[in-house]
């Protein structure tokens, strides 16, 4: 767990310096944000299939993992449609901030509830 949460800052840092940016982003910088992205999905869907097995809780507690899980993978898609030589719609890219940082809010909410 303390590796995945170690890696989503970077994540966030590597995003701000890519939106500061324009298009065409700096393959680099870019190709960084999304391996660090990828090991932070990987790793995060290890720990949260953890949780869901090992929960005896009930309600919103209970949904904590299946929040982040779906945080995590709109924000993965959203993401990775930047990629693609034409630049995606506006409201992909609102999606993948509202995505990132509801995923700053539920993280730490859910550590503090399963730990």
């Amino acid at each position: 767990m303390i590796i995945s949460i170690s890696i989503f800052p970077l994540i966030l840092l590597s995003g701000y310096f890519l939106r500061r940016k324009s298009r065409p982003y700096n393959n680099l910088l870019f190709t960084v944000h999304k391996l660090i992205a990828i090991a932070f999905s990987v790793l995060s869907v290890i720990y949260i299939s953890g949780f869901i097995k090992d929960t005896v809780n009930s309600g919103f507690i209970r949904s904590l993992p299946y929040l982040n899980a779906s945080l995590i993978l709109i924000s993965f898609f959203t993401g990775a449609s930047q990629s693609f030589k034409k630049p995606p719609p506006v409201f992909v890219n609102y999606i993948h901030k509202l995505s990132s940082y509801l995923l700053i809010i539920a993280i730490p909410v859910t550590i503090i509830y399963y730990i």
